[in-house]
């Protein structure tokens, strides 16, 4: 697998992981609307980790193509 194979593939999961978070931060927002506070912050929690995770792939993407056609 060349670098620039590598680098789509870490933009895609970032972008996995932003949609996971979004959605994640939907459902927080409906658990907040129906009073269960329990449920909504596991969901923010989730958001965040989601959008840490899509953090990493963007550096892990960032690297990549930082290496060129090297790897």
């Amino acid at each position: 697998m060349g670098n620039l194979d590598r680098v789509a593939r870490h933009r895609r999961a970032a972008a996995t992981h932003e949609r996971a978070a979004e959605c994640h931060g939907a459902a927080a927002a409906f658990w907040a609307d129906h009073d269960d506070e329990p449920r909504a912050e596991l969901e923010r929690r989730n958001a965040r980790i989601e959008s840490d995770a899509a953090e990493l792939e963007r550096d892990r993407a960032e690297i990549e193509a930082a290496r060129g056609d090297a790897g």
